[in-house]
């Protein structure tokens, strides 16, 4: 294995950490506080990293015992006729599709909650996006494929296409809103904008690793038009990005008093 793939496989753990811990920390808190924010960041976070640890038992699990001559032909989970290691590598993998799936579910509640005006129905769009997407990517079929280093499930390409719009529309609109936010406050001359903006960026930057874990490093490389050595590079950035987000989330949302005058916060 190359040293960028393994130092990718060291920000996926710590992220795993950073997210759960933080979420479980945020969690109890709001257990004392009762704040709806403090719950629903808590949830995106213990959601995110439940599907990340998942994403990494599935890689585990065929790593150590699936044999690439043996991938079972292109088809329905439905129609496994007996248990196998892919049978469980995809099991773990639907466990990172709903968790990761119920992680930007909350991350929609989050955003929400910082329109108190806004009409709660609003958050049926999202929800029956993301229902949509996950009845779509457990239920059709699909082939494991295998790039030397990782294994992952892969569907027809025009689903795909259609699985990707499901999915990045709920995600990229979390980000949109909080810039939406953020000009909304500069215009109105509040110094909390800052802070709404810090959160922006912060989301951004999960909507983009995210982007391209599920479009893979590959995707990118050709776009681009780019050496395939590039792939592990590009995979290291967007772990590195996923990793980081619950520290930078953390800063945003609770922030610590040296960051208080950067962010506009008041005392």
């Amino acid at each position: 294995m190359e040293p960028i793939n393994l130092v990718g496989i060291v920000f996926v753990l710590i992220g795993i950490v950073l997210w759960i811990v933080l979420g479980i920390k945020l969690f109890f808190s709001y257990q004392r506080t009762e704040k709806k924010q403090t719950l629903y960041l808590s949830l995106l976070l213990i959601f995110g990293g439940l599907g990340m640890l998942s994403l990494l038992v599935e890689q585990v699990i065929l790593l150590a015992a699936a044999d690439p001559a043996d991938i079972p032909p292109f088809m329905s989970i439905l129609e496994y006729q007996e248990t196998n290691i892919f049978w469980l590598g995809f099991m773990a993998a639907t466990i990172a599709w709903i968790a990761s799936a119920l992680g930007i579910i909350w991350a929609n509640f989050f955003t929400h909650s910082f329109f108190p005006e806004a009409n709660k129905r609003i958050l049926i769009i999202p929800i029956i996006l993301i229902t949509v997407y996950l009845i779509l990517i457990i239920s059709s079929p699909f082939e494991f494929t295998f790039s030397g280093t990782d294994w992952s499930p892969e569907h027809a390409p025009d689903l795909n296409v259609i699985l990707w719009i499901l999915f990045f529309i709920p995600l990229w609109t979390v980000a949109f809103l909080f810039l939406y936010l953020t000009i909304s406050l500069k215009r109105k001359g509040s110094s909390t904008w800052r802070r709404l903006f810090w959160i922006f960026i912060t989301q951004t930057l999960l909507s983009i690793g995210f982007t391209v874990e599920i479009l893979n490093p590959s995707f990118f490389t050709s776009l681009l038009s780019l050496p395939s050595s590039y792939e592990g590079i590009i995979s290291a950035i967007s772990r590195f990005l996923l990793m980081i987000y619950p520290l930078l989330m953390w800063i945003g949302v609770y922030t610590p008093n040296w960051a208080k005058s950067k962010l506009g916060v008041s005392n």
